[in-house]
């Protein structure tokens, strides 16, 4: 029968509280852990010194592509040595030893001729191991046997045999190994029937490329494989990739850039041909839905004009068709010209002290849809005149920029500049001029009355004009 407590938790007299119980048990697991960590930490970190044997090590010939090869000369036997180590030491060092990261290292830079050598070795450990702690007991080998022979070499081309079909609508480009040659190194006589070495590649059903990557197999002239351990190569394994391809059609494109608001609805782009067709592989054909031919800025744009383009497939692509020309012939649309002359005009960046007198207005030749352009008016054109090259007197043609305010479909078009007279004599106009406006303007002073005001306006009759 299980205990009963009161509704408080508390239990009847002569019954031992559960809480204490469980307390007890985690202060019981809390001491074995800690026993545990001790004892793992004295036997690896404090323990003395133990042996591990690691077996099977493979031999690695230093110098035997460049010196040894230098001398026309190979290793005809006991490349493929391999060595037990008994290795002593502290457990803490032993532990992060194993045959993928201890290296036996023999040198061939002594040898100089043909016949049975004996090499001595070196011990490469992992970083992390303290060299100083750890010695080998005991190897299987002291001293490696090597036989000598004479080096040869030659190149053989590496080729590919693609079997199967694509899937349907889909077709091979050329195919792309690596490498496409290989160098052979042996005796002279196991290399005379070595012709080629080859690799298999089944495209069955394909609508990506394929690429097939295989270790190196060499033939004869017969086509026979040749299985000789004596052969070295360059390259242990050969890649070829197949291109599978496909063909879209798409369409060709004009971008315009510039363009005044409304004015593009005012834009007519006949494209000859409209569409192209493009080989490429299926990957890079889904991320291309048309060809831009060029990108066109409005203002440099004619009322009608035509223009040809070559048309440049995309990286990866290439035309069906060969080399294509596209003609494009642009209308506007509803778009008129017309010319005004601008007569206010604000001076940036005058030197104090200094005066200008435009010599003209600016004519401005603007472009825009035909119910607005009709409405434009001189006082809707602002002139901004850059003075920072002024440094004294005299006449200077400086930039200009126009805008036109009132109007969203309306646009100046070209580049202007403005010649003024640079003075430091203030020279009032008469009070009966007609539009008072040729006062000449002080940089620094606003002469309109709204001191503090660096820009300064001034307008000329339109008769001045140039």
């Amino acid at each position: 029968m299980s205990k009963r407590t009161f509704n408080d938790g508390t239990p009847k007299k002569g019954e031992q509280d559960p809480r204490l119980n469980r307390s007890v048990a985690a202060r019981i697991i809390v001491s074995i852990l800690v026993a545990i960590a001790l004892w793992v930490y004295v036997d690896v970190d404090r323990a003395p010194e133990s042996t591990r044997t690691i077996r099977d090590i493979q031999v690695e010939f230093s110098g035997e592509n460049t010196t040894l090869a230098e001398k026309n000369l190979m290793l005809l036997s006991g490349y493929d040595t391999t060595i037990d180590l008994k290795i002593r030491g502290p457990k803490r060092e032993l532990v992060k030893m194993d045959r993928n990261n201890v290296r036996i290292i023999a040198s061939t830079s002594s040898i100089d001729s043909v016949g049975v050598h004996q090499l001595s070795w070196t011990v490469s450990y992992p970083d992390g191991v303290v060299r100083t702690d750890v010695s080998v007991e005991k190897a299987s080998l002291s001293q490696i046997t090597v036989t000598v022979g004479e080096l040869y070499t030659k190149e053989v081309p590496v080729e590919c045999e693609v079997i199967g079909q694509v899937a349907e609508g889909y077709f091979t480009g050329d195919v792309v190994l690596d490498p496409e040659m290989l160098t052979l190194r042996a005796q002279r006589d196991d290399l005379l029937n070595v012709s080629h070495a080859k690799l298999t590649v089944d495209i069955s059903g394909a609508t990506r490329s394929v690429v097939q990557t295989v270790d190196v197999q060499l033939y004869d002239y017969n086509g026979n494989l040749v299985e000789n351990d004596n052969i070295r190569t360059n390259a242990s394994l050969i890649q070829a990739r197949v291109p599978v391809l496909t063909t879209k059609e798409v369409q060709l494109a004009v971008e315009f850039s510039g363009i005044p608001g409304a004015a593009l609805h005012s834009i007519i782009c006949d494209i000859t041909p409209k569409t192209v067709r493009i080989n490429g592989e299926a990957d890079i054909l889904a991320g291309i839905d048309q060809i831009v031919l060029a990108t066109l800025y409005v203002e440099d744009l004619e009322l009608t004009q035509q223009n040809s383009y070559v048309v440049t497939p995309p990286d990866g692509t290439w035309l069906v068709n060969g080399n294509e020309v596209a003609r494009v012939e642009i209308t506007l649309d509803g778009i008129e010209e017309t010319t005004l002359v601008a007569t206010d005009i604000t001076y940036e960046n005058l030197p104090s002290g200094l005066y200008a007198v435009p010599l003209s207005g600016v004519s401005v030749r603007l472009w825009g849809l035909a119910d607005e352009i009709a409405q434009v008016q001189p006082e809707n054109l602002k002139v901004y005149a850059d003075m920072s090259a002024v440094t004294g007197q005299g006449p200077v043609t400086v930039p200009v920029t126009v805008t036109v305010t009132g109007f969203n479909d309306v646009t100046a078009r070209g580049t202007y500049e403005l010649t003024v007279t640079i003075t430091d004599i203030p020279i009032q106009t008469a009070p009966d001029t007609p539009a008072s406006t040729t006062e000449p303007v002080e940089g620094g002073t606003a002469n309109t009355g709204n001191t503090g005001n660096t820009e300064h306006t001034t307008t000329t009759p339109p008769e001045t004009a140039a």
